[in-house]
Parts: C-alpha cells; structure tokens; sequence
C-alpha cells in the first residue's frame, strides 16, 4: 500500500528540504505573516532566502475559505499582484487535508482534475475511485488513529524536479495526464509537501504529524486554467 501511495499521490512520503526554482517574490494585504529572524548580522535579501524564511498564514479569521489554519512561505503562492492575491494554490491544499479529515468523497473528486483518479486507480488495479479514497483514508487511521483531525497544516516545502522524490512524483503524474489527453493542458506544476509543524488532533490530545508518519507530498497544477490537486 505505502509503494502504490508513494507512486500516485505521495502520501506518506519523506523529501529532502529543497526549494522551488524561479519563483519570484509576492506578497499580501491579508493574512499572517512571520519572518524569519536571521540575527542582526545578516543582510539577505528576501529572494534569496530559503524555502520558509517567510511565513503566512491564513486561517478562518481573515479568509471565509478557510476552516483549517494553514501556513506557507508567501514567495511561493499568492501570484504577482499584491491587492489581490490568488490562493487558488493553498484552497486546494486546505481542501485536501479537509476531505482526508472527513473522508469526504464528493470533495476528494471535486479537487482533482476530472477524469484523473480514474485513469490512476485503474492503473493501479483498483476497481473504482471510492474504493482507493477510502483505503487512503484507512491507511491514515492506522498512522493517526480512530477521529484524527489534521488541524493546522504546515505547507513545509515547495519541491523542484531537482529533488529525487519530486521528479519522479511528476513523471508519474505526468504520465497519467497524458493518458487523459490532458498533458498539453498544464500551464503550472508545483509538488508540495505538507510536514513540519503539521499538526493533529485526537481524543487523548494534539499531535505533530511526522512524528507519527511521514509527510504528504502533493501535485497542485494548473491544467486549462485551474488548479487541481494531482
């Protein structure tokens, strides 16, 4: 189970922390930021700083999207305009986490691009999508325990193909899009992981995610205009 996670979706796999590439500085109006302090005898400047020098946040005091709180570096999302920025990027990683919490079906196929977790678990010999969302879910439970509820999301690394497990996370992906006719369609690739202070709850208290499994690795691309989890 954890090889076929690993080779469609990643979850519950480790990364090494390496940065996205090219990505130019942006910033917002709303939201919580925190900076990274690199003492008073340092001078580097923002782009150059590594993945998480600056961190936001955006929870469901200043974002009506948003019920579970969830921080990234601010340089990486958001896109260029200042005013108005575009967390199409984040929604789709909260709305992920929010489906696993609830195992919710209907939400898990609504946030992937259509047509793909078909084709992707066709491939891997299962007999339908509900079938795979719900091992997916179970194979959590067993990392978490009965009635976890992810409850603040650490978005702790944006990924390049320069990293191993992202490059062959997006061949695999990749492939799949192809399969669909839906490769030449794709105007932006991200591969995300979710660890670090990702945290959860259960009934005998609150928890660090990666201490008790490794972290999530995403696919957020633009395909036709939209942002979908792959």
């Amino acid at each position: 189970m954890k090889k076929f996670l690993c080779g469609m979706m990643a979850v519950l796999m480790a990364c090494s922390a390496t940065g996205c590439s090219d990505k130019e500085n942006s910033s917002s109006t709303s939201g919580k930021q925190l900076v990274s302090d690199a003492g008073d005898d340092v001078n580097v400047a923002e782009e150059d700083m590594p993945y998480g020098s600056t961190v936001f946040e955006l929870s469901e005091n200043n974002d009506d999207h948003v019920k579970i709180t969830i921080g990234f570096d601010k340089r990486y999302f958001g896109g260029d305009d200042e005013d108005n920025p575009d967390y199409s990027e984040i929604y789709k990683i909260h709305d992920y986490i929010s489906a696993l919490n609830s195992n919710d079906h209907d939400l898990f196929k609504q946030i992937y691009y259509p047509e793909y977790l078909e084709y992707a678990c066709k491939n891997h010999g299962y007999d339908n999508v509900d079938t795979y969302i719900d091992e997916l879910y179970n194979t959590i439970v067993r990392y978490l325990g009965e009635g976890f509820e992810i409850n603040y999301i650490d978005v702790s690394n944006c990924l390049d193909d320069t990293n191993a497990s992202a490059k062959e996370y997006m061949k695999n992906v990749d492939g799949y899009l192809d399969g669909i006719g839906a490769l030449d369609k794709v105007t932006s690739k991200k591969i995300i992981e979710i660890g670090g202070y990702t945290a959860y709850k259960t009934e005998s208290g609150t928890y660090q995610l990666t201490n008790h499994m490794e972290s999530m690795i995403l696919g957020v691309y633009e395909i036709d205009g939209q942002t979908y989890i792959v």
